[in-house]
């Protein structure tokens, strides 16, 4: 984009170096004024924070289309006030499994206080399934801030999230990939202190490592009808 700008700039200049009245000095001036505009029109060009989402379903081998509903390997442009829902149902990013909630979870993309950085958080949307991230486990309606990188779990799921860090405070970027192996190892995961709608704190209840394996099974849910 910078040499095309660069290029359109040197041939509107063309018609001043071939003019035999341009003098050297307002030519340089006027080059050097045309090129600090490709330059001021570069450098107003923000990068978007991306999450990065690489998930997994031991069932994937068997049934291709738990994933199918999305744009695998391609950035999902979104605007900053919007969450990124999760779920079956009524949502942007479908999970096509009959156990998942019509409502699962979503993101939200906002800027800390006292940071110049945008970061994410998660909220558990499902009424009846615990979500599992990191070392906590948060139940409906809990959310968490996240760090730069995290695994979510519930049911069957495994969702291992990595942060890409932006500029833009407008929009952001949301990436999938699927695994064909398990995540679980992939990430300790640290303990976090949960925090509920009313505010309420909500610590942790066990170890990583405990959660994983006292995972609920997953029921259908279907309480987030409307």
């Amino acid at each position: 984009m910078k040499s095309n700008s660069l290029r359109i700039t040197l041939q509107a200049a063309m018609p001043l170096l071939m003019s035999p009245n341009a003098g050297a000095g307002n030519m340089v001036r006027k080059l050097e004024m045309a090129g600090a505009g490709v330059a001021n029109d570069v450098d107003t060009e923000q990068t978007l924070t991306c999450l990065h989402l690489k998930m997994y379903h031991p069932l994937l081998q068997h049934d291709s289309r738990i994933f199918s509903a999305f744009n695998l390997g391609r950035k999902e442009e979104l605007r900053a006030e919007d969450a990124a829902i999760f779920g079956r149902d009524v949502c942007k990013f479908k999970l096509l499994n009959t156990k998942v909630s019509r409502l699962q979870f979503e993101f939200n993309f906002f800027k800390p206080l006292h940071s110049s950085k945008m970061a994410f958080e998660i909220k558990n949307l499902s009424k009846r399934a615990k979500l599992y991230v990191d070392g906590l486990e948060l139940s409906y309606l809990n959310k968490v801030d996240l760090p730069t990188k995290f695994m979510i779990r519930f049911g069957d799921f495994q969702i291992l999230a990595e942060t890409e860090e932006g500029e833009s405070e407008e929009k952001y970027n949301i990436c999938c990939e699927v695994s064909r192996y398990s995540l679980v190892q992939d990430v300790p995961g640290p303990l976090m202190v949960g925090i509920s709608e009313t505010g309420v704190l909500n610590g942790p209840t066990a170890l990583y490592s405990h959660i994983c394996r006292n995972t609920p099974p997953p029921v259908e849910v279907d309480e987030n009808d409307v």
